[in-house]
């Protein structure tokens, strides 16, 4: 079994298309599809993340990989990776940091999230990797969920 410790709901919701990706990889590769199970509890603070590392590895896990956003915690994402491996102390703990928000991901699909949402608003940006400065993508996902009618909400962690 393996873990995927997340941020949030956003991370959470990807797990399907995650799952879908490393079973098409593992059928190329001629491995066996691995059993995935998704915690919402990634954390930057050493001490939370080897509590939930140690609880996980007595439960059985062979590895845990870690998914977290860069911003605000990190000055980059290979500084997100090294901080969390020397916090984890066990090399079956693999960090992964996005350098911009998960959800600069669902920005392409930005007119299918106005349909399923009743709002039109035209996208923020063409390139997803170039909105992030002062209003970062989960900003752009928030403000369009509060123009729904009846107002939605939007919750990035």
């Amino acid at each position: 079994m393996f873990v995927v410790m997340v941020e949030g709901d956003t991370e959470r919701a990807l797990r399907r298309h995650l799952k879908s990706f490393i079973d098409q990889r593992a059928l190329a590769e001629g491995k066996p599809r691995p059993r995935l199970t998704f915690k919402p509890n990634m954390t930057h603070e050493p001490a939370a993340l080897r509590r939930h590392l140690a609880y996980e590895f007595r439960r059985g896990a062979q590895a845990v990989v870690g998914l977290i956003d860069v911003f605000p915690h990190f000055q980059s994402a290979a500084d997100a990776k090294t901080s969390l491996t020397r916090a984890a102390a066990d090399d079956r703990f693999i960090p992964h940091a996005a350098q911009y928000d998960v959800e600069a991901w669902l920005l392409p699909y930005w007119s299918d999230i106005c349909q399923r949402i009743s709002v039109r608003q035209q996208r923020p940006g063409a390139h997803p990797e170039e909105i992030n400065g002062q209003k970062p993508p989960a900003y752009h996902l928030r403000d369009l969920y509060q123009r729904a009618r009846p107002h939605r909400k939007y919750n990035k962690v």
